[in-house]
């Protein structure tokens, strides 16, 4: 376990994953969510295969058995892509990262109920926190969502839990590059499906890339910033959680939103509401007391 290097891995993902959804939000105005899915996971694969090339990983298990947690593992974390890229779409960047960032509050009712985990005052205190603070930024009449914006919004929380508890059983298993390297290939497959459906807002049939205009407003290295910085958030994300103890290093996994409200304002996103910047402290709040718990 080495958990200077697993907190720098934290922060450096932040950063990545802050600069992707300010992408996404760029590329929004035009792309759909299908298509900014497919996008960002093609071009993930290829900046993959070129890191490959310069540092190969192994395609081959360590150890059989953990198949089917894989795949588990490929569609949740497609699925979750999916909602956060419609919620990107929908509504400000601060507030699906906010939601996207609830997910220490399901993981306590995920261990609670389906593994029947003990929980202390000090986690139930901090679920409590976490549960008024997703209120707040999910209350029409605090954050002015609607009901349509604010359902993708939790299911994408809960999904991230479910998704990232795999984790930890998939390192005895996987080499960590090839994880990212699978749940882009699903990504991929998901958001192609988009071009050939019309379910608006979520896929709105295909639009070609730009190329008018200079060079460097072309849609293509949009694009593939967004696959660059994903890989990048990605792959600090999967290896912070497999080098160190997930209690001491996950605070560390909230200064993407910092990031992305700094960037949504950059962006033309409005201030967050005084209730909003609320309830985004009570998720952080929360997120810290398990934290503290799990150190102990």
């Amino acid at each position: 376990m080495n958990v200077k290097l697993g907190l720098l891995y934290m922060l450096l993902s932040g950063l990545a994953l802050g600069i992707m959804g300010a992408l996404m939000k760029i590329a929004s105005g035009y792309f759909s969510p299908s298509e900014n899915i497919f996008y960002r996971a093609f071009f993930m694969l290829i900046f993959l295969m070129i890191f490959y090339c310069f540092k190969p990983f192994s395609f081959k298990p360590r150890k059989k058995g953990a198949a089917l947690l894989l795949i588990w593992r490929m569609s949740l974390g497609a699925l979750g892509m999916s909602l956060f890229s419609y919620n990107i779409y929908t509504m400000s960047l601060a507030n699906a990262t906010a939601f996207n960032q609830s997910s220490p509050i399901f993981s306590i009712a995920i261990a609670f109920f389906l593994f029947k985990e003990p929980v202390g005052f000090r986690v139930f205190l901090a679920g409590l926190l976490g549960m008024f603070g997703v209120i707040l930024i999910s209350n029409p009449h605090t954050s002015g969502l609607t009901w349509k914006q604010i359902f993708p919004g939790v299911l994408n929380g809960l999904i991230v839990a479910v998704a990232y508890s795999s984790l930890h059983r998939l390192k005895e298993y996987y080499d960590g590059s090839l994880i990212v390297f699978a749940v882009a290939s699903c990504m991929c497959l998901l958001g192609f499906l988009g071009f050939f459906i019309h379910l608006p807002p979520f896929a709105t049939g295909y639009h070609p890339m730009r190329f008018s205009g200079d060079i460097w407003h072309w849609d293509l290295w949009r694009l593939a910033g967004i696959g660059l910085s994903g890989v990048f958030g990605q792959y600090f994300l999967t290896r912070a959680y497999m080098i160190a103890p997930i209690g001491l290093i996950s605070p560390m996994v909230y200064s993407r939103l910092l990031w992305s409200t700094l960037f949504g304002i950059l962006l033309g996103d409005p201030w967050p509401s005084l209730w909003v910047g609320i309830g985004m402290g009570l998720i952080v709040c929360s997120g810290v007391l398990i934290a503290i718990k799990n150190q102990k």
